[in-house]
């Protein structure tokens, strides 16, 4: 067992430089030996079937065949309120009494679903997208736990004690979702293919760590179990190890890391078929920063939060504006402009990578279809703030620029 662990993560460290193929079922058959895995893999099971079980008799009570679909939210995420007398009002009560509706019985929610205006029907699906119930991809089950956290100081007397469990059995439910070596699934109860990887994409596993840590260690977070506010911050760590572990290494020199990496090698792996295995900018900058919150950093940490700035500094454009039009996307010269950064560099020569809808690698973004022109973000600036924060952190460290 010590033997096969070991190799296991030998082979993440080696391979973590490299690209695997696409994400089947077989990546578990590595992890026939491996107790914790496999009891990993049964609660999951168990949690699918738990959801399938509460829509099915819910169904069987109605004489309904099939479920109906809830109303669509082109939005993502569930963003906290501004507006501080905004919690003392109805309307937030009334969209909280809908959040509660659309939990899963697994304690996560889904995405692209309006969960603001009508609760949920009996019968009805939990989401609009039958792979993502539940999910954390775009913001989900992570930003309804904190908006219900931040109306719990304003909720009655009578509604605390509803609030509270559902927000408990959520937590539960994220840290049930980690895997054992500490990442996360895009999706949980595990759904198969890509959705499985190991997940920075639209900073799935970013987002989750920083709730961990909320959880751990914020005020808000007091009527948690001190128990469980420990096993997130101990789960937080076991992520903070495995995204230090995934960083990309090429030419022996650390990079930054992939959108997706594989559950067990750590391998960059591909998702849709434009979403290659690739170095990515702005999911690696969201880890950066993460990285760069950490207090008294060890010395793994700062090697790895100097080499992905290193690279950032490498990559960018500067003084280059990206407009977009009915006719594709063009790049104009303009002084002072926001630097730039391609979503994706290929693992050989770090260039910038572009691939059209159908899998096709092109050489530029203007050989791309005009919808994939415009219907993606293929440069971004987000990695921005991590060269702005930079300087306060060496500065932190007792370390002069």
């Amino acid at each position: 067992m010590l033997a096969l662990r070991t190799a296991l993560w030998s082979l993440s460290l080696i391979a973590a430089t490299s690209a695997a193929e696409p994400l089947t079922l077989s990546w578990r058959q590595q992890l026939v030996l491996e107790p914790e895995w496999q009891q990993y893999f049964s609660r999951s099971e168990y949690l699918r079937q738990l959801d399938q079980q509460q829509l099915q008799q819910e169904l069987t009570q109605l004489h309904q065949h099939a479920p109906t679909l809830p109303a669509k939210d082109l939005k993502f995420g569930f963003p906290l309120q501004p507006n501080p007398a905004f919690w003392l009002s109805a309307e937030a009560n009334r969209i909280a009494k809908v959040i509660l509706s659309f939990q899963t019985p697994s304690g996560g929610w889904s995405k692209r679903t309006d969960m603001a205006s009508q609760p949920r029907q009996p019968g009805q699906l939990y989401g609009t997208e039958v792979d993502y119930i539940p999910t954390f991809d775009n913001d989900a089950t992570s930003t309804q736990i904190l908006w219900l956290t931040a109306f719990l100081s304003y909720a009655s007397e009578a509604m605390k004690p509803e609030l509270q469990h559902a927000i408990k059995r959520a937590i539960g439910f994220v840290l049930a979702a980690q895997y054992p070596n500490g990442g996360f699934a895009q999706s949980y109860p595990l759904r198969g293919g890509y959705h499985d990887a190991i997940t920075l994409n639209d900073h799935v596993m970013t987002e989750l760590l920083k709730l961990l840590n909320k959880v751990a260690t914020e005020p808000q977070f007091a009527f948690v179990e001190s128990s469980i506010r420990q096993q997130a911050k101990q789960q937080f760590l076991r992520g903070i190890k495995l995204l230090l572990t995934a960083q990309i290494r090429l030419n022996g020199e650390l990079t930054v890391w992939a959108a997706q990496h594989h559950p067990v090698t750590l391998e960059a792996v591909k998702a849709r078929a434009y979403e290659l295995p690739a170095l990515v900018s702005s999911e690696s900058a969201e880890v950066t920063l993460l990285l760069m919150q950490l207090p008294k950093p060890s010395a793994a940490v700062i090697q790895s939060v100097e080499a992905a700035v290193a690279w950032f500094k490498a990559k960018q454009i500067h003084n280059t504006e990206m407009q977009r039009s009915d006719s594709g996307v063009c790049f104009v010269e303009k002084a002072r402009a926001k630097p730039l950064w391609a979503r994706f560099y290929d693992l050989e020569k770090q260039q910038p990578l572009f691939v059209d809808r159908d899998g096709t690698v092109v050489g530029s973004m203007a050989q791309l279809s005009i919808e994939r022109q415009n219907g993606y973000g293929w440069y971004q600036s987000n990695a921005e703030a991590v060269l702005k924060a930079y300087p306060g952190w060496r500065a932190g460290l007792g370390v002069q620029n």
